[in-house]
């Protein structure tokens, strides 16, 4: 069996997990990472939260063809993952600007595990009534016909664009011997806990609150977690063809990023190009491009969660500020030790990956 599936026993999650709309969140385990070409001995990859509806599609995946010229990215939640999409995109697509505001970015570079639920109900109707076609949610969500992303990335043309937040052992397993270019990104936890907060409202119907979330997060109980563990395997990853950037650097100096990419994939623009596209990825740019934005879901969702005077709140906005920092004005003083204590738990400061979460 590809896959375990095991129910979490947790008493606090357990005994609150309707009222904060996690009922659907389960322990999944994989079995088959033999070829995963990872450098840690005797490596066992932990079960990885996830939805029950990921076994809808989990073997799919594990077993989908890879291609030599897909390009992927990979991340954590709220690690930059949109911004990154956006910059390679273009870089390999001659800076198409037109197309990338025309084109929104889920249809040019799908989110593979984001699940398509049959169903026939008013939800649905709203959603294609609204012309959602490829605006993804978690990628573990139902979603109305005819939206199923992993799909359509099956079926694309090539060179393919492809979005997972998935952990080594759950991709595909022809992608270690195929190797086609990989991105990874990473982002300090206490900004991820913070941004992954406010997604989890605006778009999941989270109904906990900022510390509920975070404790669940440092209790490895949200979507992708464990965090750590995501971050230190894929930093262990013996794969030829992977870039590797981190969100706090990217932000302190994008056009070194912007150049970085391009040489990974071996692009060359001038000076005047890469200024635009550097004025491109501005996050007050990106807030506006709705190609990106997802600006009609967060409207839709807050309309049938009954916060329709938030829809111009900016923590309910789907690109928020982008900040390096702004977990210091959200988080409390005890949550910051709790976070710092928890990331010393698991990577301690003499540890080779302690500069990883910084």
């Amino acid at each position: 069996m590809t896959f375990e599936y095991i129910d979490i026993e947790d008493p606090v999650f357990k005994a609150t997990c309707r009222e904060r709309n996690e009922e659907d969140y389960v322990l999944v385990r994989c079995n088959d990472y033999a070829n995963v070409p990872i450098n840690l001995p005797n490596w066992t990859p932990d079960p990885v939260c996830l939805s029950r509806r990921f076994e809808q599609i989990g073997q799919t995946i594990k077993d989908m063809e890879v291609r030599p010229d897909d390009v992927w990215i990979v991340t954590y939640p709220k690690s930059g993952t949109t911004w990154t999409q956006e910059l390679i995109w273009l870089v390999c697509n001659g800076l198409d600007f037109q197309q990338a505001k025309d084109v929104p970015l889920d249809a040019r570079f799908p989110f593979i595990e984001q699940v398509y639920l049959h169903r026939h109900d008013p939800s649905a109707e709203a959603f294609q009534s609204i012309d959602l076609l490829f605006h993804s949610l978690s990628g573990l969500r139902d979603l109305p016909e005819p939206f199923n992303p992993l799909r359509d990335a099956l079926a694309m043309s090539s060179p393919r664009f492809i979005k997972t937040h998935l952990p080594p052992a759950f991709l595909p397993n022809a992608l270690w011997t195929v190797r086609p270019k990989l991105v990874y990104v990473r982002r300090n936890p206490k900004s991820v806990a913070v941004s992954y907060y406010h997604h989890s409202v605006s778009l999941h119907c989270y109904r906990g609150s900022l510390d509920q979330f975070v404790r669940s997060m440092m209790n490895e109980l949200v979507y992708y977690s464990p965090y750590h563990k995501h971050l230190i395997e894929y930093s262990e990853l013996r794969y030829p063809n992977m870039l590797s950037l981190c969100f706090e650097d990217m932000k302190r100096d994008l056009p070194g990023a912007i150049r970085q990419v391009c040489r990974f994939f071996d692009k060359s623009y001038t000076e005047e190009q890469l200024a635009a596209l550097a004025h491109h990825l501005d996050f007050g740019q990106m807030r506006q491009n709705t190609a990106v934005n997802r600006r009609q879901w967060v409207e839709y969702n807050l309309q049938q969660t009954n916060r329709p005077d938030r829809v111009n709140d900016n923590d309910m906005q789907f690109i928020r500020r982008g900040e390096t920092d702004g977990w210091k004005r959200e988080l409390s003083g005890e949550l910051i030790e709790a976070l710092d204590r928890w990331t010393l738990d698991r990577v301690p400061k003499d540890s080779k990956y302690a500069a990883l979460f910084q």
